[in-house]
């Protein structure tokens, strides 16, 4: 098993919970039992009367590490541009997966996708699901990410390996993004496959994703709504109530203390509300009424937006709130020096017994409080063990 997942990610809830790990997984053994992150599966070899636990991992290339978000940070790449967009196609609408639906559609029809694999939900039961789709009609069709928690990787290898696609474009959470982002960077050839069948990545803008249950005990239980009555999930633009549309229209708010009981446990330690490892990032914080955000921070992303404008089914203007989007980046880079202090902490227990690692807990701490030195005083020496 990888230490470095146990240790780092998985034992500090720290998991993102897209599944890339257990989908790159080269033994199989890595899979979901309902918690909070995977787990490995034990293997018992008998041999007679005798029975032994195996390592499964013993000789892997943990490729599980390879692509794991939450073992790299990255800085953000500027965007190449920003954009209020719009869906122009058979349904003209401004909301996040509309616009994603356009784009994706105009891919499909030029050829530059043969598939996609995304969140969707199941329209009787709301209960989200990863799937692979590659019609038209299957785009279009889609309700699309709905801010519920499933793996979405858990279908890549279906893509891949059992229908061949060599273009895929990925639309998920901002942490998709970032495991796509580190699986880009990975030199490892065994995971070329997917590097090289991944062609696009979209993000919805997130503040936190939510377990299933969340519909059954909030919205069919406290609030006394059928399942079949709505229509989508969305984060309202203050960003503090998750918005149930029902079908007949009615909107719903939960208010956001309540949603995030049910936050998956990973969220706390994500800094990207924005999608900044995406090719693609849309959402309605910073836009106009009926218009999305539209984020472009690759050439990839410019070429299935410009397809998409040229094909008539997306509409974009400049009117673009960047001061809210600057305020979010704030927002990001407070929690980014909040997990800076959590690493501290952890630093400071570890530097009991490792005097390396107290060295390095006492140039964080002076980093993060900036102390200043005070001239004309020696400097103590820190090589014994009491120059703590």
């Amino acid at each position: 098993m990888s230490k470095r997942l146990e240790m780092e990610v998985w034992s500090l809830n720290n998991c993102a919970g897209c599944g890339l790990c257990v989908a790159s997984c080269s033994k199989q053994v890595l899979g979901w039992d309902g918690g909070n992150h995977p787990v490995v599966e034990k293997r018992i070899k008998t041999v007679g009367y005798t029975q032994s636990l195996l390592d499964s991992c013993t000789f892997c290339q943990v490729f599980c590490e390879e692509v794991c978000p939450r073992l790299e940070r990255w800085a953000a790449p500027e965007p190449q541009s920003v954009v209020a967009a719009r869906a122009h196609g058979p349904v003209k609408s401004g909301a996040p997966n509309d616009v994603i639906r356009s784009i994706l559609t105009a891919g499909r029809s030029a050829g530059l996708l043969d598939g996609v694999v995304l969140l969707d939900l199941d329209p009787w039961d709301l209960k989200p699901v990863a799937r692979v789709i590659s019609t038209v009609e299957e785009i279009v069709t889609s309700v699309g990410p709905q801010y519920l928690w499933a793996p979405i990787f858990d279908v890549l290898n279906e893509a891949v390996f059992d229908r061949k696609m060599e273009n895929i474009a990925v639309v998920g959470t901002p942490c998709a993004a970032q495991a796509i982002r580190r699986l880009r960077a990975s030199p490892n050839v065994y995971l070329q496959p997917y590097q090289d069948s991944i062609r696009l990545s979209i993000a919805i803008f997130c503040t936190g994703i939510y377990r299933p249950e969340m519909v059954e005990e909030v919205l069919v239980n406290r609030m006394g709504i059928a399942r079949d009555q709505v229509k989508r999930l969305e984060i309202s633009s203050d960003r503090e109530h998750l918005q149930a549309v029902l079908w007949n229209g009615d909107v719903h708010t939960i208010p956001r203390q309540i949603a995030e009981e049910y936050t998956l446990t990973g969220c706390g330690s994500c800094d990207d509300y924005l999608g900044e490892s995406a090719d693609l990032a849309v959402g309605t914080l910073g836009a106009s009424e009926n218009t999305s955000t539209l984020i472009i921070r690759s050439r990839v992303g410019d070429v299935f937006v410009r397809n998409a404008l040229q094909m008539k089914l997306l509409e974009t203007t400049d009117k673009v709130d960047l001061v809210a989007l600057e305020v979010a980046a704030g927002e990001k880079d407070r929690r980014e020096r909040a997990q800076a202090f959590k690493d501290l902490s952890l630093l400071m227990l570890d530097g009991l017994a490792d005097p390396l690692q107290r060295n390095q807990a006492i140039k964080q701490f002076v980093s993060l409080y900036r102390t200043p030195s005070r001239s004309g005083t020696l400097e103590r020496s820190r090589n014994g063990c009491t120059g703590c």
